[in-house]
């Protein structure tokens, strides 16, 4: 039938998707082109006479073959894999049984995932390392604890651990498993402490210093064994999490349903030194508050003994006592200072009343990659920059002088290392030398933490495809818009606006060129709508738009203007060159009512346009408005 039927040829042929046919026994009856690219053959004629060996795992084709036996279709079965090459593909599979000519076939459409699978993954570490960096202010098991679920949920396994290191690398003490282990173990006694040298296969991560995979645990003859009652494992994979090139810390995952593989690794790699980061500016903070309140400590009682020496020593020379005494006392507070302040992983400087460097850290120099000797003396100014110095520093360090603990969180563009966000606060020192005063500062530079948000922020507020408003954003901000509107007053008008036959681009030239033909098209939208106006998808190929200032009349003009627009486009996509109109449907906006109405008097006004031959602008207003 196949073979001889032209419609069901060139059915096959044209599709956009991948199609496969075959029998029962997974002999392929027929397949297009899409199926020779996506598994890596020359054309549909060289694909192989049977589908079996291309799944990566057996058991799933097991698994859609019985649910087939259950019903007539299957929709978007999720299964791995191999091309001709043996590289994996994340599939989506949908399929449909049917009998022809008494023989019960299969019609399979497959699509290639991996970059949605990719992408749940980063979205899943990003939202991960948002909630890490909100975490300074907990407790550090909270903060383990956080990271050890969210490194089992994402590497998709079933359990997980983490064991700290010693400093010389030959002892790993167990912190936690995750959660779902500890009812499925029945070990009596698990130790808190294991030597590396006699650890098994888990403790090569250790002992060769990276990332170990072993997705067949039964098979691996070097295993040591598991001791009675510990949950059974299928799959493992760990990995050493390095500071300053030391191994901290191992943190382990396994029973994954699939094999791991580098991606894994890398997953967790990236989250994990996302979570350290975050452990190390809470150890750096609360060590350098513990050294302000033993230095202010000792510098109380030094006072004290001094003020004793100075009494006996009055009647001797009390002048020159005093200021010998002040003077030794300073430069030891100065040194005391000094060898804390080295050990902090964030820059710390001191000033004097001049603004010039008493001191700066090692931090410091491997910033700017400058020596210590080209802050000393310099005003702090030639380092920040004239403006910034003047426009929001000067302000601060004098408040710093006077006794006040200031700080800000901003970017600040460094002359010598430019644009970077940085935390910074400055804090009052009290000066034994004189009647001065001098200032502490201390620098974060959270740069890459900034930048992270910003990124969480964008993509939970971002169409994925086409870079507009998501609809939940542009319905968040058409509130905020409406309650302004009920404040003050004014005129507020919503566009709905629909391609015309976007369906038949996506049967003439498939999904992809119907995708490039969104993305074109919003563009155009952005580019010509208003600056002051919202713009977002709310789902497939509808649009809208929140016009926030003008009239009607202005209104009626922006959307022509915009439906106009959209008709002079051309989109071109190598050979093809793909022409589009759009309906619009407009509507005011009253204060009275929630968005939803006027959502219903747009999509009313938008069926209209489409009634009566699309391509047109077809407005309402409320009577008397």
């Amino acid at each position: 039938m196949f073979a001889k039927n032209s419609l069901c040829r060139k059915f096959i042929a044209s599709s956009p998707d991948v199609i496969v046919i075959t029998n029962e026994e997974g002999i392929v009856l027929a397949g297009n082109s899409r199926a020779a690219e996506m598994f890596g053959y020359v054309d549909e004629a060289t694909i192989p006479l049977s589908v079996n060996d291309n799944y990566k795992y057996p058991e799933d084709r097991e698994r859609l073959m019985n649910l087939l036996s259950s019903g007539e279709v299957v929709k978007d079965f999720e299964a791995e894999v191999l091309d001709r090459d043996g590289n994996s593909i994340f599939t989506s599979i949908s399929v449909s049984a049917m009998d022809v000519g008494g023989m019960r076939v299969f019609v399979a459409i497959v699509r290639d995932i991996s970059e949605r699978k990719k992408t749940q993954l980063n979205e899943i570490r990003f939202e991960t390392l948002a909630t890490l960096s909100g975490m300074a202010d907990a407790d550090y098991n909270q903060i383990y604890d956080f990271a050890l679920e969210a490194a089992v949920r994402i590497t998709r396994s079933e359990i997980g651990y983490i064991y700290f290191v010693n400093e010389d690398e030959s002892e790993l003490r167990l912190y936690a498993w995750s959660r779902k282990v500890m009812p499925q173990c029945s070990v009596e006694l698990i130790p808190d402490i294991y030597h590396v040298k006699d650890v098994g296969i888990w403790g090569e991560a250790i002992r060769q210093r990276r990332p170990m995979i072993l997705n067949d645990y039964a098979a691996c003859g070097a295993k040591k064994g598991l001791p009675k009652g510990h949950v059974p494992i299928k799959r493992h994979m760990n990995v050493p999490l390095f500071d300053d090139g030391k191994i901290v810390l191992l943190v382990g995952v396994g029973n994954k349903e699939d094999e791991y593989d580098d991606e894994d690794v890398r997953q967790l790699t990236l989250m994990m030194d996302g979570m350290w980061n975050i452990v190390r500016r809470k150890q750096a903070d609360e060590a350098l508050r513990q050294a302000y309140a033993e230095m202010e400590g000792k510098v109380e009682e030094r006072t004290k003994e001094l003020r004793r020496a100075l009494g006996d020593l009055r009647q001797v020379n009390s002048a020159m006592a005093n200021e010998v005494g002040q003077r030794r006392l300073a430069e030891q507070r100065l040194r005391q200072f000094e060898r804390l302040v080295e050990l902090s992983p964030d820059m710390v400087s001191l000033l004097d009343s001049d603004y010039r460097y008493v001191m700066v850290n090692d931090s410091y120099v491997r910033f700017f990659d400058k020596p210590k000797e080209y802050f000393l003396g310099r005003p702090v100014y030639e380092v920040t920059g004239k403006d910034v110095f003047d426009d929001r520093s000067k302000k601060l360090i004098d408040s710093a002088f006077a006794g006040q603990t200031t700080g800000f969180e901003a970017w600040v563009d460094l002359p010598l290392v430019g644009k970077r966000f940085f935390s910074v606060t400055y804090h009052p020192v009290d000066s034994v030398v004189g009647d001065g005063r001098l200032v502490s500062i201390t620098a974060h530079d959270i740069t890459e933490q900034k930048e992270m948000l910003e990124e969480v922020k964008r993509l939970a507020s971002t169409d994925y495809l086409t870079g507009a408003h998501n609809r939940r954003h542009f319905m968040s901000r058409a509130e905020t818009e409406l309650d302004r509107l009920t404040r003050y007053g004014g005129e507020l008008y919503l566009m709905m606006l629909d391609i015309d036959h976007f369906k038949n681009i996506n049967d003439t030239y498939g999904h992809s060129v119907g995708d490039v033909v969104l993305k074109e098209m919003v563009k155009c939208c952005i580019e010509t709508l208003r600056t002051s106006d919202v713009f977002g998808r709310l789902g497939g190929e509808e649009f809208a738009a929140l016009l926030v200032h003008g009239s009607i009349d202005s209104a009626i003009q922006v959307a022509e203007r915009l439906r106009e627009a959209i008709e002079d486009m051309e989109v071109r996509i190598g050979r093809h060159v793909v022409k589009l109109t759009v309906s619009i449907g407009l509507t005011m906006v009253c204060a009275d009512e929630d968005i939803e109405i006027a959502l219903k008097h747009a999509d009313k006004c938008l069926y209209q346009a489409k009634e009566q031959g699309r391509n047109r602008v077809v407005s309402y207003c409320k009577k008397g408005s």
